[in-house]
């Protein structure tokens, strides 16, 4: 008992001092523009990452990263593009956030390749900061947090924070950001580009506890692009194509993530079709994603195929007509918990909406027929939502402010 009582004193003093010197802003909000971006490719120099048969980790994060980086300096002239490090050169853990810090960025990426003990493991995740649940999002955070050990000053750098040690996490779980909502925003887009491109698996967006995100004060992600790990998957991850892919995958979903910021319709970079699926892994089906039925509804409908059917009907089209109905909303809260649209938190709202998407509720206020309506209503939502930000959809399906603003042309 004696000895419980002193491991629990030692870990509340870790905690206090690790609250002093993780010093990141608590409160804070997303800017209005998207004008600077920091690209963290992973590792480097002395500092290797993942090491595989045909490749080391640092040199594909730092292949991809420098696409991505040209793409968005290429087609976006008022965004600058900063890069915590443009060759194989060792820059310390600490020294990526200060570069993003400094530059006082409005979005930070941080590129790396997995690997595991499981040799069959493969897929792409990306991560926000956050205290993983999982015993793998827990390991994948000790390997790359890893890199501080490596350092010289490592003790001065990091006053004592030992990656190895589970308690040193303990400072994770009272992580709380203003930033993590449009970061999770983000890590979503990036997620379904690369899935949606590439045909790899889908590991998900989480969240897990890697430092540098944890120090950065903006919006942040770190993708994880496949795994060296796997034979097939580190053959397909060394290729120039695959790079390309990556990169351009990488850079739609940050146009994505500026559209929907600003307001903007800036178009997406079109696809390669000469890197999809060429991997000798079986890679699982995505789920197709349903809107649950209201709590009191049972869906008792059950569809039955015979092993021959004898004919196929197809209804012809021609003398049917298709109407779109565009609608414009105020999305402004997300939650896991499915709460009431008249719940008190959503009082000074009017029509508020919800819907269901990848295990998240997400909800919205008005029904605008106009984009012009629905910024003039934002600039009201975010006076006490800030993160609120316009979404779009055709017959009530979500669609892109792009496509929906295409539609009623």
């Amino acid at each position: 008992m004696q000895k419980y009582k002193i491991m629990n004193i030692k870990t509340l003093l870790l905690v206090c001092f690790l609250l002093t010197f993780f010093n990141n802003p608590l409160f804070g909000q997303a800017k209005d523009k998207v004008t600077k971006i920091v690209i963290d490719a992973g590792h480097g120099g002395s500092m290797p990452g993942a090491v595989g048969k045909l490749c080391k980790e640092k040199d594909i994060n730092l292949k991809v990263a420098r696409r991505v980086g040209k793409l968005i300096a290429d087609n976006f002239e008022e965004v600058t593009v900063i890069y915590t490090r443009t060759g194989d050169e060792t820059v310390d853990l600490y020294k990526r956030a200060e570069i993003a810090n400094k530059s006082k960025a409005d979005l930070f990426i941080s590129i790396h390749c997995n690997a595991s003990d499981n040799k069959n493991a493969q897929g792409i995740e990306t991560f926000v900061m956050g205290l993983g649940k999982s015993v793998e999002s827990m390991s994948i955070a000790k390997k790359e947090n890893a890199d501080m050990l490596l350092e010289k000053d490592y003790k001065t750098n990091y006053s004592d924070f030992d990656p190895n040690s589970p308690e040193a996490y303990i400072v994770f779980s009272l992580y709380s950001s203003a930033y993590l909502n449009w970061s999770t925003i983000f890590a979503s887009k990036v997620q379904n580009h690369l899935v949606s491109n590439t045909r790899m698996n889908d590991r998900t967006v989480q969240q897990a506890g890697f430092w540098v995100l944890y120090k950065v004060a903006m919006p942040s992600i770190l993708i994880e692009l496949g795994f060296i790990s796997n034979a097939d998957e580190e053959k397909y991850l060394v290729r120039d194509e695959t790079h390309e892919l990556l990169a351009i995958s990488i850079y739609n979903a940050f146009v994505e993530y500026k559209n929907l910021v600003e307001g903007t319709l800036k178009p997406y970079l079109s696809i390669p079709n000469t890197t999809k699926k060429e991997l000798k892994v079986e890679y699982e089906l995505l789920p197709v994603e349903t809107t649950p039925l209201p709590e009191n509804l049972t869906d008792t409908t059950k569809t039955e195929f015979p092993n021959e059917p004898e004919e196929t009907i197809v209804p012809s089209l021609s003398n049917q007509t298709i109407t779109n109905e565009i609608r414009f909303r105020i999305q402004f809260f997300l939650s896991k918990d499915n709460l009431n649209t008249t719940d008190k938190k959503f009082a000074a709202l009017s029509d508020v909406k919800k819907y269901n998407e990848k295990n998240l509720w997400k909800y919205t206020t008005g029904n605008f027929t106009s984009l012009s309506e629905a910024q003039s209503k934002l600039k009201e939502v975010k006076k006490t939502f800030f993160d609120a930000f316009i979404i779009a959809f055709n017959n009530e399906q979500k669609i892109s402010i792009q496509e929906a603003q295409e539609l009623l042309k």
